[in-house]
């Protein structure tokens, strides 16, 4: 709703105001309608049907009374003192009691159980008639046995029929009083809801008043700033106008300025064409360097798989000294068999010296065996002699080998650490004086495309100067279109305000 204008509130707001009373005159007519409704119902059936009820029930009152006078004049044997206008009264109302029942039965029956009632009363009534009839033919013959029946029976009967006559009227007064309460308490509620509505529309009202005023003091905000802002665009455009010959000036300035640029920007592409030739050497350099550092670096691989060969032999030597080692242990262990065989040929003489005789080949035979044990033992540890001798010498050339060949490997390794840093500098080197040549291109073609520039800047400058008169000129418009605004908004504020507040009073 905020975004709606001004007439859309406006008229929404009438258009509810407008509904609210056609509501309420329509829901006035419909209840005025209702509420004569049942002031009609009260009036010309209920009331009506309460007063027939009443000449029944006086109608009947006179007509049994008189019937009993009668009777009372049979009784006492004064029957001629009755007169005939007597007996005419008494029968006209007989004849008047019917025509008021028949009457209440075509005219004022208003529902089922009223109309139950009635033909109660009807038939209540042609018993009692009855009953009188044979009264009075029995009045005649014996008036005392008459009045002794009217006592026992028609008298009865009239109880009976004074009690329908009552119901009758009971209900007809029920059924007045049920129907002016409802037009009471209709009357009320129609006062309440009108009320309401009184009040909804004056509480509309309000909200439309407060609307308009709210939209009116926005529409007098709006033109006060609108003619703030008609004032500040006046102003803006004398500033804008005297900034239009400045920036003329600096146009003029900034193209004289252009040229210099032009000049020394073309100086600047000859020396990046020099950098750029001299870099494209500098990469070919780097490069012949990289293959030949490539080259070393094999070298050094091949001196480096030498060495593991050197060192794969000196494993070998330290596999001979091994099996010196082991031959040792074997020549140790006959060693302890000559020993051993020394002591059986020494134990075998023994022997054969307590045998006599008998024992002498053995002693012979044992002798011979300990002289070729001891021969064998004398060979035995100079050959162990030989070996120890051997194995020394050779864990000493091991030694010396193993650590020259450590030695050799080491230098060979960091030989071929450095040919790799060397030839990662030279890669790295040679990425750098790519980089160099490559951003020397860029700056080339970045030069070019500043050259380009300037050019066109300075076509530019020119468009620029062109563009500064026309916007002189769209000052001076904008002036004479602000003052315009500013009268404009005068004439808004007129129509709003109905005057035109000056200065001062803003």
């Amino acid at each position: 709703m905020k975004n709606r204008s001004l007439a859309f509130k406006l008229i929404a707001s009438f258009l509810i105001l407008l509904l609210f009373i056609l509501t309420s005159a329509i829901y006035s007519i419909l209840m005025n309608n209702k509420t004569q409704g049942y002031a009609d119902d009260v009036a010309n059936n209920w009331f009506p049907s309460v007063d027939s009820v009443a000449k029944l029930s006086n109608t009947f009152a006179n007509y049994s009374r008189r019937n009993l006078a009668i009777l009372t004049y049979y009784a006492f044997q004064q029957q001629n003192k009755l007169k005939k206008e007597f007996l005419d009264q008494h029968e006209s109302w007989k004849m008047e009691m019917t025509a008021l029942i028949e009457k209440h039965k075509k005219q004022l029956i208003s529902s089922p159980e009223e109309k139950i009632l009635i033909d109660l009363v009807d038939k209540i009534w042609a018993q009692y008639i009855d009953s009188v009839n044979e009264d009075k033919n029995l009045l005649a013959k014996n008036p005392g046995a008459a009045f002794e029946r009217y006592q026992t029976e028609t008298l009865k009967i009239a109880v009976t029929m004074s009690k329908a006559l009552t119901e009758l009227g009971k209900f007809n007064y029920d059924g007045g009083v049920s129907s002016s309460t409802k037009g009471n308490s209709l009357t009320a509620i129609t006062n309440i809801t009108m009320t309401s509505i009184v009040i909804a529309s004056i509480v509309i009202s309000l909200i439309i008043l407060q609307l308009i005023l709210k939209s009116t003091n926005s529409i007098s905000q709006a033109v006060t700033n609108l003619k703030k802002q008609s004032v500040s665009t006046s102003k803006i455009a004398g500033e804008l106008k005297s900034s239009s010959q400045s920036l003329s000036d600096s146009v003029t300035e900034q193209a004289a300025s252009i040229h210099e640029t032009s000049a020394a920007i073309n100086e600047i592409t000859s020396m990046v064409n020099r950098t750029a030739e001299n870099a494209k050497e500098s990469t070919n350099v780097a490069k012949s360097a990289s293959g030949k550092a490539e080259e070393g670096q094999k070298t050094m691989l091949r001196l480096v798989q030498a060495m593991e060969t050197i060192q794969e032999s000196s494993g070998q030597l330290q596999n001979i000294a091994v099996i010196i080692n082991q031959i040792n242990s074997k020549t140790a262990v006959i060693n302890d068999i000559v020993s051993k065989t020394e002591l059986l040929s020494l134990n075998a003489s023994i022997e054969s010296a307590r045998a006599g005789e008998h024992g002498k080949g053995f002693a012979v035979v044992a002798e011979e065996v300990g002289n070729l044990a001891k021969v064998s033992g004398k060979s035995a540890q100079e050959i162990q002699e030989l070996i120890t001798k051997s194995q020394e010498q050779v864990n000493s050339i091991l030694n010396l080998t193993k650590d020259r060949v450590t030695e050799g490997k080491q230098v060979t390794t960091e030989a071929q650490q450095s040919f790799l840093q060397i030839s990662d500098d030279i890669s790295n080197m040679s990425n750098v004086i790519q980089q160099i040549s490559e951003a020397t291109r860029e700056q080339e073609i970045g030069v070019r495309q500043i050259s380009t520039a300037m050019s066109q800047i300075d076509k530019a400058t020119r468009n620029s100067q062109v563009a500064v008169n026309t916007t002189s000129d769209s000052s001076n418009n904008l002036v004479e279109q602000s003052n315009k605004l500013d009268s404009t908004a005068k004439d808004i504020e007129i129509l709003i305000k109905g005057k035109v507040m000056e200065d001062s009073q803003r």
